[in-house]
């Protein structure tokens, strides 16, 4: 019979942590991400003997975020035994990854990091908020002394995940918006 200690530590690691299969990779101690106490891994998707995981991303992972390694038996194409790596689910990981593009495409490359998504949910005064309130239509600041309780709510505009939404009428306690 299972005991209930070893149910627990089992559930536990499967909350805290997720699982990597791959081969991990010697790198020389001068590498940058090495002196920062990372570990690079060749992750691997087997579907059959061996294991091509060539061609497969490499990533760095701190090597405190590895809360567990062990071998699964199996090697890769190169000959290398594959293992399976429980990682802290909340670890960052740098992935370093290759595409092969055309010469005319990488004239257009400027180098620049993609700019961050835009946080979720943002709140903020319309910038013709004041303009606005003159005209009839309530998602673009129809009059609030017909249509609100707060005459704040046609003020402010509502983006959440890069869809932005407009005051259309509200109730004595609370305030509608709608897909503008």
């Amino acid at each position: 019979m299972a005991s209930y200690d070893t149910a627990k530590a089992r559930a536990f690691a499967h909350a805290t942590t997720t699982a990597l299969t791959g081969v991990p990779l010697d790198a020389p101690d001068d590498h940058p991400l090495r002196q920062a106490g990372s570990l690079p891994i060749q992750v691997c998707v087997c579907v059959t003997d061996p294991c091509p995981c060539d061609g497969h991303p490499i990533i760095w992972v701190d090597e405190a975020a590895v809360r567990g390694r062990a071998t699964t038996g199996r090697l890769a194409s190169t000959g290398e035994e594959i293992f399976d790596f429980a990682i802290d689910v909340d670890a960052s990981v740098v992935v370093e990854t290759f595409r092969r593009i055309k010469a005319s495409e990488a004239a257009g490359l400027t180098g620049a990091a993609r700019p961050a998504a835009p946080p979720p949910y943002i709140v903020r005064r319309r910038p013709d908020a004041a303009r606005a309130a003159k005209r009839d239509s309530p998602c673009h600041g129809g009059s609030p002394s017909a249509l609100s309780a707060d005459r704040g709510c046609n003020d402010i505009e509502i983006t959440e995940s890069g869809a932005t939404y407009c005051f259309a009428e509200s109730s004595e306690h609370y305030c509608i918006y709608v897909l503008c």
